[in-house]
């Protein structure tokens, strides 16, 4: 290699290196859409009817229990059916 070609890819090197170099002060959030009664207002909602659970860096989320929509009998007797007419979904079978 000659000295051009060490120069040239030297300065194609530093220029990606400081493309690169942003700060973080360069970071423009949204401007906020609730009021600050309105958060409040929603931290009290939040505290008494918890959704997520904070541990420090980990968060749960709550999954509330819902009524079932069929009764037991009737998931059963289903089941029975597709179990005596040997069926089963082709889209699961395969590699």
């Amino acid at each position: 290699m000659n000295a051009k070609q060490i120069a040239t890819i030297a300065s194609l090197v530093f220029a990606a290196g400081s493309a690169l170099a942003i700060e973080a002060e360069q970071y423009d959030p949204p401007a906020p859409t609730l009021s600050r009664a309105e958060v409040k207002a929603e931290l009290d909602r939040a505290k008494v009817e918890p959704m997520m659970l904070s541990g420090g860096e980990a968060t749960v989320f709550i999954d509330r229990p819902v009524a079932a929509a069929r009764a037991r009998d009737e998931v059963r007797s289903e089941a029975r059916v597709a179990a005596h007419a040997h069926s089963f979904n082709e889209l699961y079978v395969g590699a």
